[in-house]
Parts: structure tokens; C-alpha cells; sequence
């Protein structure tokens, strides 16, 4: 067993390595590594995210889409633009990149205040 600490840490430290490995090398095995990192990290959190919940289920949406899809999307689309950004000099794919990186960010916050709703409010 882990210490709390470490065990913590352990999807962010994934996320890290992965984002590293493709910045630091510009090419494609690093960087399929770089995604492959990325996405165990998602995965992490994605269980944790799954065990923490505070919602009751009653109250989720029933989902239409792929379970494992609707819970990766944002993962991947992060990793997906950064990893253009990283490999693309084109302006337009950078800009276009940079708002898929935060609509990414934006759907994981959203995700995170609305299954820890009711534990906020009281």
C-alpha cells in the first residue's frame, strides 16, 4: 500500500511524464510513449473520479455515447491539441489547439463541481 501522499500524486506524475515526453523530444515513439503516459494518468483519475463521486446516481444523466468515450473525451482532446501544438508550426492549428486544451479543461472542472455538488453544499 501507498502512502497517501504518493498515492495522490500517482495520475498527476502520469499526466507530467507524458506531457514531457512530448515536449522534450519531437519524435514519434516519444511521443506515442508521451500519449500513452497521458492517458494511464487519465485513466487514474478517471477510477478515483468514478469511486469519489458524491452525486446519487439517480440524479446522472443517462449517457447515450460510450461510457469510456464520454469519460476520456476531455483527456484526449487535451493530449490530442498539445500534441499538435508540439508538433505543427502552423498559427492557425496552434490557436485552434490552444482553445481545444482549455474547452478540455473546461469539461473536467465541469465534470468535477457537478459530482462533488452536493457534498459542496453542505
Amino acid at each position: 500500500m501507498l502512502a497517501k501522499p504518493i498515492y495522490e500524486v500517482v495520475p498527476y506524475v502520469y499526466f507530467f511524464l507524458g506531457v514531457s515526453c512530448i515536449t522534450l523530444a519531437k519524435d514519434s515513439v516519444p511521443t506515442l510513449i508521451g500519449i500513452i503516459l497521458f492517458l494511464m494518468g487519465a485513466n487514474v483519475w478517471r477510477m478515483r473520479s468514478e469511486a469519489r463521486r458524491t452525486d446519487h446516481s439517480s440524479q446522472r444523466i443517462k449517457q447515450t455515447k460510450s461510457h469510456y468515450y464520454y469519460e476520456f473525451k476531455p483527456f484526449i482532446l487535451f493530449i490530442s491539441a498539445f500534441t499538435l501544438i508540439q508538433w505543427t508550426q502552423n498559427e492557425i492549428i496552434s490557436i485552434i489547439s490552444v482553445l481545444l486544451c482549455i474547452a478540455s479543461l473546461v469539461i473536467l472542472i465541469m465534470r468535477v463541481l457537478n459530482r462533488h455538488s452536493l457534498s459542496l453544499l453542505h
